[in-house]
């Protein structure tokens, strides 16, 4: 079986376990949005550009960052939209030491809140937050560490970080 047919019957059963799963009264519509998803055909443009950018995050977690730079910006220029490949080239640019770059990036990851999901979002404030405390922007800071503790889904180590910044923000 090609990869693609896996990952599609994998989409599929996934689908159909979430719509299983959903209560009786099904308040989220769980059922019916299951049931749209598996009628539609995926979009072969914003598939490639999630593929790159996972790619770029392997790339990026081997130290490869010029492979990570070129699948990140290959993502982007399919999905410019999307905020965890923004987050993800955020954190290349900022291991390629450019903290204007990356903090644009964290940004419009932040920006697009909306469609993040919770535990990135927190990451891009967190790293956001770091990037303006190195630079002097203390208020700002505290504000994206404070927001970082409240991101639903943002993971507990991500909290527990921008809490203790915090602290050692407010008592200096």
């Amino acid at each position: 079986m090609r990869p693609t047919r896996t990952l599609l019957a994998l989409a599929v059963a996934l689908a159909c376990s979430t719509a299983a799963a959903a209560p009786d009264d099904d308040p989220y519509k769980v059922r019916s949005k299951a049931s749209e998803l598996m009628r539609r055909t995926p979009n072969a443009k914003l598939a490639e550009a999630y593929r790159l950018s996972l790619a770029g995050w392997r790339s990026l977690e081997e130290n490869d960052l010029p492979a990570a730079t070129e699948a990140l910006e290959r993502s982007l220029a399919l999905n410019v939209d999307e905020p965890v490949a923004h987050y993800r080239f955020g954190r290349v640019l900022d291991a390629r030491r450019d903290e204007p770059g990356a903090l644009a990036h964290y940004e419009l990851t932040i920006r697009n809140a909306r469609t993040c999901p919770g535990p990135i979002l927190a990451s891009a404030y967190l790293d956001a937050a770091r990037l303006y405390e190195r630079s002097g922007r203390r208020d700002e800071a505290i504000r994206a560490y404070t927001a970082t503790t409240t991101v639903f889904g943002g993971a507990q180590e991500t909290r527990s970080a921008a809490t203790r910044a915090l602290s050692r923000l407010i008592q200096h």
